[in-house]
């Protein structure tokens, strides 16, 4: 159990007396600890009253309130709350948690649905509406879980169904999760920053208003780092004690210390937002906090979702939310050459959506400690987008019957076509015990067979026109032009290796270009 020796220091139930200072985030761990050990510190347990005040050093597994599961231990009961509740993220990890025994509430203000409507597009799974999922999963699953259709900028309601649930870890999926929608015009860029950014820092203050305790896991992206054109590597969010600057013939240390950001649209400006006001709070107000750096996630399935009809989360596929890979799905099953941006050398970070609700199922069940903010990059391998299109096109026409062409389509994004990239995702591994169990492939072809079924191939159908890129970040507003049309396997993937570092060991940071 990777998370079986930490103690009541980590826990949630733990409520901290006595003269405790606040202290910046960055500083070491082991100066915390030195100064607790002279001067002392003194808990008591929220859960356990008949223990009274005492040194926080029982660890989960000594302590009858954690319980031992597949993900770590994990405090009993946990009381959750997932703000984003009916999302394609947010739905599935309800799921999961409820069904791990934890008590599930969660917000929504369908804001996606309507954004997807928007678009003129829907979901190509059919989804249910949230009265009916929650039948459904107490039918199926036999869980109850607390829903209640709010915005996340109502702060006075948040603040009521915080103070009446009293959560001991907080999901943050309530954000607008698109970098086109954000680029549209001036409309969706200030709504897209208003919800994410304001919207996150009374999140902040209610936290610490109703539930300081707790931990708060906040979704960023990978995409917050952008792709360093001088092959740095991207560290998981601080860079590591041994980081120096070297300038001038003198050495500084960088370690602790936020690593450089370059967002890659107006939706990821507003996640680097989040990362400063959340690294704040926790040096204010001494909160914890992962921050998680997620890469591209794809697939549909899980255990919980795939165990009836009205249980599943939504997939899109528009140009708006449809993430790469399942784009490239839904085009192959609609005869469209899959789209490939410009030279699509572009390297990103993928996992699928049930190896990401594990991610999240072992940081929940491993809190950090209080006025700890930290950072993990969640992803399971490194791709090319043109690779990705090779991969997608062998699996549709090899076990589909599918005939799979690509195309390559003026880029309406800014970004770097070629690029090198070294990734640094070590945490979820060494310290949380994350292993990937879903390989690429079996995703893809899984999705295959679901959105080939006739009744998801009809809907796939009605919304053809939503699938292709129009929404240029310059302003423009036209659909791209396709460059070339060619077969799977006549094109060599050229350009930068990616690099990714998943173990604590030297590495060559050199990641090179063979062309």
């Amino acid at each position: 159990m990777h998370n079986k020796d930490k103690t009541c220091w980590n826990c949630p139930a733990a409520l901290l007396k006595g003269n405790v200072e606040f202290r910046a985030c960055g500083q070491s761990v082991s100066d915390i600890r030195t100064k607790i050990s002279e001067e002392g510190l003194l808990i008591e347990c929220a859960r356990r009253p008949e223990l009274g005040m005492f040194e926080p050093s029982i660890t989960y597994d000594q302590c009858p309130e954690w319980r031992e599961t597949e993900y770590g231990y994990l405090l009993k009961d946990m009381r959750i709350m997932i703000l984003g509740i009916d999302g394609y993220l947010g739905w599935t990890l309800a799921l999961k948690l409820a069904k791990l025994g934890c008590k599930v509430s969660g917000i929504d203000n369908y804001l996606r649905r309507e954004a997807v409507a928007e678009k003129g597009s829907k979901s190509v799974v059919p989804i249910a509406d949230m009265e009916t999922r929650l039948k459904t999963a107490k039918e199926v699953h036999g869980v109850d879980i607390n829903f209640k259709e709010m915005d996340l900028l109502n702060r006075d309601e948040l603040s009521r169904f915080l103070e009446e649930t009293k959560p001991e870890a907080v999901i943050h999926y309530g954000e607008i999760p698109s970098a086109p929608y954000s680029m549209v015009d001036a409309e969706h860029a200030i709504k897209t920053q208003h919800n994410n950014t304001l919207g996150t820092l009374g999140v902040l203050f209610l936290i610490k208003e109703h539930c300081p305790e707790a931990s708060l896991i906040k979704l960023g992206t990978m995409g917050e780092y952008g792709t360093p054109l001088t092959g740095r590597p991207i560290f998981e969010g601080l860079f590591p004690a041994d980081a120096v600057i070297s300038w001038q013939g003198q050495e500084w240390s960088m370690g602790g210390e936020l690593t450089p950001r370059d967002p890659a649209s107006f939706y990821h400006v507003s996640k680097v937002q989040d990362t400063f006001n959340v690294y704040e709070a926790c040096k204010y107000w001494w909160l914890r906090s992962y921050d998680i750096m997620q890469g591209v996630i794809f697939g549909v399935h899980t255990a919980e979702v795939s165990a009836h009809e009205d249980l599943r989360t939504r997939l899109d596929v528009d140009e708006w939310f449809g993430t790469v890979i399942n784009r490239f799905v839904s085009q192959a099953v609609l005869g469209i050459p899959l789209t490939v941006y410009g030279s699509g050398e572009q390297i990103r970070g993928y996992l699928a959506l049930e190896d990401a609700m594990e991610c999240m199922a072992r940081l929940i069940a491993s809190p950090p400690e209080p006025g700890q903010y930290d950072v993990v990059n969640q992803l399971s391998q490194l791709y090319k987008v043109k690779e990705l299109a090779e991969i997608v096109a062998k699996i549709g026409s090899q076990n589909h019957g599918l005939t799979v062409q690509i195309q390559r389509v003026e880029n309406p994004r800014v970004e770097a076509d070629e690029h090198p990239f070294l990734v640094v995702s070590k945490k979820l591994r060494e310290d949380h015990g994350y292993d990937p169990k879903t390989p690429l492939e079996v995703e893809i072809d899984r999705m295959f067979s679901l959105l080939l079924e006739p009744e998801i191939r009809e809907r796939l159908e009605s919304i053809r026109e939503a699938v292709f890129p129009q929404t240029w970040w310059n302003g423009n507003h036209k659909t791209s032009m396709t460059l070339e049309v060619y077969e799977p396997g006549t094109i060599e993937i050229e350009g930068y290796q990616p690099t990714l570092v998943t173990k604590s060991e030297t590495y060559d940071t050199d990641p090179g270009d063979d062309t």
